[in-house]
C-alpha cells in the first residue's frame, strides 16, 4: 500500500551535515540526509491531491532557520525501542507552526492523536533506556549547537521499503512587508 508523507531535509554547515549523517547511519540506522518529519503516512489522497493541499497549505510559511542544542531519549512502544532526538531550541515553535498549517483540510486525517509533534531530528535507536540516556547524556555534555535552515518541504511516497520523491514545494520567500 502506497503512504505520502511529507518531509523537510534542512541545510546544514558540511561539517555538521557529515556528522549528522554519520551518527544517524551507525546508531539509527538511517541512511541520507537527516530530516524532519511533517506529515506521517497519509492514505486516502492521490498523489495530485495531496501535492495540492500542501502546496495550499504551506503558501504563507517562509523559510526556517533554527538550532538543534538537546538531545533527547523518547521511548517508541509500539516497537519497544528508543530513540535519541536531536530538538531545536531555536525555531521550535516555527517547525511546530508548519506542521499545524501542512495539517488543514484533507491533510488532517494523517495528524496523529496518540502523541504530541515533537520537531526532531532521529540521531539514534537503541534498544534499551540506558544506552539511549547515555548517548543522549554525553551529546548534552558535548554542548551541541548545529544551525540549519529549512528551504523547502519533500513530498514522498512510501511503497514498501520503496521511497519516491513526488514534489518539492518551497517554502515562501518574504517580500517587501513580510
Amino acid at each position: 500500500m502506497e503512504s505520502l508523507e511529507v518531509i523537510a531535509r534542512p541545510h546544514f554547515d558540511k561539517a555538521d551535515l557529515a556528522w549528522l549523517t554519520d551518527i544517524r547511519s551507525r546508531r539509527a540506522g538511517s541512511r541520507g540526509a537527516p530530516y524532519f518529519t511533517l506529515v506521517f503516512a497519509t492514505l486516502g489522497l492521490t498523489r495530485a491531491g495531496f501535492i495540492k493541499a500542501v502546496r495550499a497549505n504551506a503558501k504563507a510559511i517562509h523559510p526556517i532557520r533554527f538550532r538543534l542544542r538537546s538531545a533527547l531519549v523518547v521511548p517508541e512502544r509500539t516497537v519497544g525501542r528508543f530513540h535519541v532526538f536531536l530538538i531545536p531550541d531555536e525555531g521550535f515553535g516555527a517547525i511546530l507552526r508548519l506542521h499545524d498549517a501542512l495539517h488543514a483540510g484533507p491533510i488532517g486525517a494523517a495528524l496523529r492523536q496518540d502523541s504530541p509533534y515533537l520537531p526532531h531530528i532521529t540521531v539514534a535507536t537503541m534498544a534499551d533506556h540506558a544506552s539511549a540516556r547515555d548517548l543522549a547524556f554525553a551529546l548534552n555534555n558535548d554542548v551541541i549547537d548545529i544551525h540549519g535552515h529549512i528551504e523547502a518541504l519533500q513530498l514522498e511516497c512510501r511503497s514498501g521499503d520503496v521511497i519516491e520523491q513526488v514534489a518539492e514545494i518551497p517554502l515562501s520567500k518574504a517580500g517587501w512587508f513580510g
